[in-house]
């Protein structure tokens, strides 16, 4: 699909890739091997326009970002443009709206949506987080894990049960990562390092009932939208992604010689490379389509369900075969090929597994 933006767009495209070239790549290995987000960077992407009202914009910067090369940096900033942002904006209180959207849009501010628990994934009816009332409080009680940014995030939002006004429902609470009763502990993972995964325990922690984002009972109903952004635009990202580490493994296949010729002129490997172009327009046809009716309005969580299965798979096939043609080299651990390997390994993961997915999938089809 030619054209897909418009040129107004390509030009804001061309500013973000040149701040990512200049100002971001240069840094992130220094990230990846710290394990730590760099904090005063966030202020600089707020400065260049990463953080975008404009879906539009939003989506070119979802395909921007990945060229980074750090994929956990990129991860953590499309979680407050696209998760933390967007929930305060169509769910908040003027006063929360005040308190938190200028410090997150300007990066002077983090936020982490904390939902998992150790006992439950995508099973939401399985949630057991709790917030008890206690006059104008809440007392919070319960365990979340596998939270994006969590230890780096200055306020959390929370999915939790109020038994006192909803017995079964979920509701969405703003919790200070400073609160007392909150603790936050650094997870290790096998890729996405700069993205702070934590595990967060609340142990009669005090929150105001004010902090209740939206009605309570919403909760649900909020989570699902939430998975649809994150799941729209993580598709335009990881497909981008995967199409720059083609790039890149083509031009070391233009280099690489063996039997007198380099390997890009051996037919075998030509036929990856197209099967892995092939695949990776499917998936941007997919995704742009998607993008396209969600902007008009259209209901499309069955088309999204199918971009988590199809892009975050293909981009994931691409990224193993990239690191194939590289051979030896790319099974190096300090090498490109196999950091962009472990994180692709989140791809099928995270926002839902291909076996949930597809079973929602089949519920849309009434299959």
């Amino acid at each position: 699909m030619t054209n897909f933006f418009s040129a107004g767009h390509e030009q804001f495209r061309q500013q973000v890739r040149a701040f990512i070239d200049r100002q971001l790549r240069p840094r992130s290995m220094a990230w990846e091997d710290g394990g730590e987000f760099p904090r005063s960077v966030l202020l600089e992407c707020a400065q260049q326009g990463l953080f975008q009202s404009d879906p539009w914009r939003n989506g070119i910067v979802a395909e921007e970002l990945p060229r980074c090369e750090s994929l956990g940096f990129a991860l953590s900033v499309l979680v407050q443009s696209n998760l933390i942002i967007p929930l305060l904006e169509d769910f908040g209180t003027d006063e929360q709206k005040a308190m938190y959207v200028p410090g997150v849009s300007s990066g002077k501010m983090m936020g982490a949506m904390a939902v998992t628990e150790p006992a439950s994934g995508s099973d939401f009816a399985a949630l057991e987080c709790r917030a008890d009332i206690s006059g104008d409080n809440l007392i919070l009680h319960g365990e979340k894990t596998y939270i994006t940014n969590a230890a780096f995030a200055d306020f959390l939002i929370v999915a939790a049960r109020i038994p006192e006004l909803t017995e079964e429902r979920l509701t969405l609470i703003l919790v200070s990562a400073q609160s007392n009763g909150v603790t936050i502990e650094r997870l290790r993972t096998l890729g996405l390092s700069a993205s702070g995964t934590g595990r967060i325990r609340f142990d009669d922690c005090v929150v105001k009932r004010g902090q209740v984002l939206g009605s309570a009972g919403e909760g649900f109903g909020q989570i699902q939208r939430a998975l649809n952004r994150e799941r729209l635009f993580g598709g335009l990202a990881c497909v981008a992604w995967a199409d720059y580490a083609m790039q890149k493994t083509l031009a070391f296949a233009r280099e690489r010689r063996v039997f007198g010729n380099t390997i890009n002129q051996f037919q075998v490997i030509r036929h990856e490379f197209a099967d892995m172009a092939t695949q990776l327009e499917a998936a941007r046809s997919l995704n742009y389509l998607t993008f396209s009716r969600w902007i008009a309005g259209e209901s499309v969580t069955s088309q999204i369900c199918m971009m988590k299965l199809f892009s975050y798979q293909v981009a994931q096939q691409v990224i193993t075969q990239c690191l194939q043609i590289h051979g030896g080299l790319g099974y190096m651990d300090d090498h490109w090929t196999s950091r962009f390997y472990r994180d692709a390994r989140a791809l099928t993961i995270a926002a839902g597994t291909p076996e949930v997915i597809r079973e929602m999938i089949a519920a849309f089809m009434r299959v």
